[in-house]
């Protein structure tokens, strides 16, 4: 079978297409090189290998060898990965966003040999429907006013350079206000989905920044309606078809505003930060349904995306066997072949004869009582759970001997960090060490193999290491340092966030006050781009500033907390004109409305304090930092307590507020009352 020049990559989405008969280049000087020799136009393709409308486009058009011919005599064809080259498609993406209004993947963009786009599309079929023209059409048209029309091409590239240039050098003279804070959570209601949970039409999206938002808002201003807009969005998507009612797991969004019927693929973000989502509901209401929604996930990851070594996949595919779905969906009568007649997981989870998939059932539970569902059968609650769980357990072993969906195994430091801290966070919250090893585990993957000294890679696969690190890498592990010292109190954790914290400041600190998303040692792009708008994960600006804050407070680095100052300053403007895009940052702004507090606990063995902190745990005190150990530990991260001593030998804690410090105390329990009062 003849091969392309991708054969040679370790993308698994840069594979998928190293045998299509298109010319393909990826991205590099070599393929830009040809384009300027050739005086040839470049197709940029971008996308990712669970995309399911990649794979259509790719079968339609990149394997057919006619298609391929006209693409091959008229273009320099090269494609990239959007999750190893996040920079590159978040340029391409915002052109995209300019000219169009909307963008998506596959993205198709077109350029000159110096990288500036003249037109971008995302899906084009073999032949014209939907109201879009086929990509042969396309390629053909764009090659001749590339050709005939030079002055065209290149004063619409200039416009949009010039757009991107603006997006990037917004006004930094703003500040933010308390008033803004009410203002995010207004517009939040107003887009809310009463009836259904989540926000805005289809096709429905997780949002987990915005929901992150209003328990900080919660927090905040005490206003109950913010919870129940999280507990609400939470139970639709657990129940409805988003969840894996087999198997668990989070699909990527429904392409309904029901939550109804997914697309398939599954990524390992959305199922981190979902789990997270669910362990900090619990500990703000208590509800153990919460804590369960998390722990399926966590099932899910360990059983299908967790490595022999300890770190964690990347995504698995829509489509197996040549469709969307075939895996995760069951016609009717396999249900009553696999099941039998008299089976409870079929009504329980709403299916028909019909399917509400392509004549198959996508499952869900959606506004169904198991009270209600066990009334009505006649059965006890108990033993309505107990016989769904049986046959759910029939359906997943039924389901396994299936072919299974492409399994993207590459791993990428920066989702791994954001699953890393959900698993630490359940570790100490539910009080489960095997969470907590879990995260280590993972953890020590990502040092041996993604971290050099401070400065850290983009994706391992295979023993090979691919690129060099963004923002949000630099951002989201150290997070995942945070949240294991906030499980462990072990100060390594601290001094590995404080190494990072200190090089991403260096080399993707902006003079205007926010983080360019790429080091300034990274090539040359079209612009140099930033992370700051909120999109399917937190932007990396926003969880920067998160983290300097709290490192601030754990350490008494007072220039962490300007430097969080001056992003706040710098986006404030932006913020004002979209505040829900930018809820993560805000989270992070209210934290500092939240009178941030400091416990410094001295103690010769943490095990002496274990209970008190367990208790702690339970609670999420957004505002409050803990450090807890012996002093000639502590004292490497935070001097500010070099006057801090025992009382009586005893464990002693010292509750601060702006590094002013109350009484000490012996008294955990009243401690603990204070606290959380």
């Amino acid at each position: 079978m003849a091969t392309n020049r991708l054969i040679h990559e370790k993308s698994p989405y840069l594979l998928q297409h190293a045998t299509n008969p298109v010319d393909w280049y990826p991205w590099g000087e070599e393929a830009f090189s040809l384009a300027r020799a050739t005086n040839k136009p470049i197709f940029l393709s971008i996308g990712y290998s669970t995309c399911h409308w990649c794979h259509v486009l790719a079968h339609e058009s990149f394997e057919d060898e006619e298609t391929a011919r006209m693409l091959n005599e008229r273009f320099v064809s090269i494609k990239v990965d959007r999750e190893e080259r996040p920079d590159i498609d978040q340029i391409y993406m915002t052109a995209a966003q300019l000219m169009n209004g909307q963008g998506g993947w596959p993205l198709s963009v077109f350029l000159s040999p110096d990288q500036t786009p003249f037109y971008i599309g995302t899906y084009f079929p073999k032949t014209p429907q939907f109201n879009r023209p086929s990509f042969r059409q396309v390629i053909l048209q764009l090659s001749e006013h590339y050709r005939t029309d030079p002055e065209k091409i290149k004063r619409v590239g200039n416009e949009l350079i010039q757009a991107l240039t603006d997006v990037t050098s917004a006004d930094t003279t703003g500040q933010l206000d308390d008033t803004l804070i009410h203002d995010t959570f207004d517009q939040a209601m107003r887009q809310f989905d009463v009836q259904n949970g989540g926000f805005g039409e289809a096709p429905k999206f997780p949002s987990p920044s915005l929901l992150t938002f209003l328990l900080d808002y919660y927090r905040f201003a005490e206003d109950e309606t913010a919870l129940q807009m999280v507990m609400r969005t939470l139970t639709a998507m657990r129940d409805g078809g988003i969840t894996d009612q087999i198997g668990f797991g989070l699909c990527r969004y429904t392409v309904d505003e029901r939550w109804d019927v997914p697309h398939f693929e599954k990524m390992l973000y959305d199922n981190a930060l979902f789990a997270t989502l669910c362990i900090e509901t619990y500990q703000v209401s208590g509800r153990e349904r919460f804590k369960q929604y998390a722990e399926e996930v966590f099932t899910y990851i360990e059983r299908d995306l967790l490595s022999p070594d300890g770190a964690f996949y990347s995504a698995e595919d829509a489509d197996s066997e040549g469709r969307e779905g075939t895996f995760y969906t069951f016609t009717y009568d396999e249900l009553l072949d696999v099941l039998g007649e008299d089976a409870l997981f079929p009504r329980f989870y709403q299916a028909t004869p019909q399917g509400n998939f392509d004549g198959r059932n996508v499952f869900r539970r959606t506004n169904q009582s198991v009270q209600q569902f066990a009334d009505d059968n006649g059965r006890t609650v108990q033993k309505t759970l107990f016989q769904l769980e049986q046959e759910r357990q029939t359906l997943l072993h039924v389901r396994s001997q299936r072919i299974r969906p492409f399994r993207d195994d590459k791993i990428l430091t920066a989702w791994n960090a954001l699953m890393i801290s959900a698993y630490a966070k359940a570790g100490r919250v539910f009080d489960d060490h095997h969470y907590t090893d879990v995260a280590k585990r993972a953890l020590t993957f990502l040092e041996t193999h993604l971290m050099d000294d401070d400065r850290l890679r983009v994706r391992y696969r295979e023993g090979h290491i691919q690129g060099n690190g963004f923002l949000d890498d630099y951002s989201f592990l150290t997070e995942a340092y945070l949240e294991l010292h906030q499980t462990t109190q072990q100060t390594v954790y601290i001094q590995q966030a404080l190494r990072l914290t200190d090089r991403m400041i260096q080399d993707f600190g902006d003079e205007q006050g926010s983080f360019f998303f790429t080091s300034v040692e990274e090539e040359t792009l079209l612009v140099r781009p930033k992370d700051i708008y909120d999109g399917v994960k937190p932007a990396g600006n926003s969880t920067a500033v998160l983290n300097l804050i709290r490192l601030s407070q754990l350490t008494g680095r007072t220039d962490y907390r300007e430097c969080a100052q001056h992003v706040f300053s710098a986006l404030a403007l932006e913020v004002a004109s979209q505040p829900t895009g930018f809820a993560s940052l805000l989270s992070a702004y209210v934290r500092t409305w939240l009178e941030p507090k400091e416990l410094i606990m001295l103690t010769d063995s943490l095990e002496t304090i274990g209970p008190f902190l367990a208790d702690l745990h339970k609670r999420r005190l957004p505002e409050l930092s803990v450090l807890a150990g012996k002093k000639e530990t502590l004292l490497k991260v935070a001097p500010f307590i070099a006057d801090y001593d025992l009382i009586d030998s005893r464990p002693t804690a010292y509750l601060c507020q702006d590094f002013q410090c109350e009484r000490p105390t012996t008294n955990l329990s009243e401690l603990l009352h204070q606290i959380i009062e």
